[in-house]
């Protein structure tokens, strides 16, 4: 049974958005076991299998959009049936309904929102270089662009790695500390920089015009919680893939 957990303050805006957890699956070590990353040293089944369940007890319109992610702020408008694109995009959107969108983690931050009203929603993938591009602030200009208006956008920031276990090299340190206003206040140690993704992308949220309430930090980091999650770092890079999605069932 697909193992994952949901939005509880998207659920409340009539939209369905879900974080997956690394059990429930049927892949085998180190991606055991609901990998849902190609190209790892999986075997596509298995993935596919994952997917199918997902979508099932997820009550899923069939499988997410997916693209290539390459820790940018690139962006791509998805429609219909869900497709494995091979365009990167760290930024995926739609404006049509029963549309799934999503985005692969494993250390790096998920980002779902969605604005009810205008039925338009968007799913980012924000690691520390996507963060430096402003890929949060770039998914709320994207969803105006298309209608949206900010002050309606909901979004959940789901679990990635924390600033517990988030160590980071000077160049990053200062590159993060300048990618917004304020964000040098959520770098600290001096000897040791530690970052703090959950932090930066909600100042960054704010700053193009979301409101605090309308913003959810799912703070569970994913290099603490082997059990329950994967971890790039933690685990050197052999390791699966969590799928975040979101999904607008029926407009208001």
């Amino acid at each position: 049974m697909a193992d994952f957990i949901r939005s509880p303050l998207l659920a409340r805006h009539g939209v369905s958005g879900l974080f997956t957890l690394r059990g429930g699956g049927v892949s085998p070590v180190p991606f055991d076991s609901q990998n849902f990353g190609y190209g790892l040293g999986d075997q596509a089944a298995h993935i596919d299998k994952n997917l199918a369940m997902l979508v099932k007890e997820a009550a899923l319109y069939g499988r997410p959009h997916q693209a290539v992610q390459v820790h940018q702020a690139g962006t791509l408008l998805c429609s219909g049936v869900g497709v494995e694109h091979k365009q990167h995009a760290d930024i995926l959107l739609c404006s049509e309904p029963n549309t799934p969108l999503a985005v692969r983690s494993a250390d790096c931050l998920p980002i779902l929102l969605a604005d009810p009203q205008s039925g338009i929603i968007a799913a980012a993938h924000a690691g520390w270089r996507g963060t430096v591009a402003q890929v949060a602030g770039k998914a709320v200009s994207e969803m105006q662009r298309l209608g949206a208006k900010a002050e309606r956008i909901v979004a959940s920031l789901g679990p990635c790695i924390g600033p517990c276990c988030f160590e980071i090299g000077t160049d990053a340190a200062e590159r993060l500390a300048g990618c917004c206003e304020g964000a040098d206040h959520f770098i600290t140690g001096n000897q040791t920089p530690h970052g703090d993704l959950w932090a930066i992308n909600q100042l960054q949220l704010l700053q193009h015009g979301l409101k605090e309430s309308h913003i959810e930090l799912t703070k569970q980091c994913t290099s603490c919680n082997a059990e329950q999650f994967f971890s790039y770092r933690r685990d050197a890079g052999r390791t699966g893939r969590h799928l975040a999605v979101v999904a607008l069932t029926t407009y208001p």
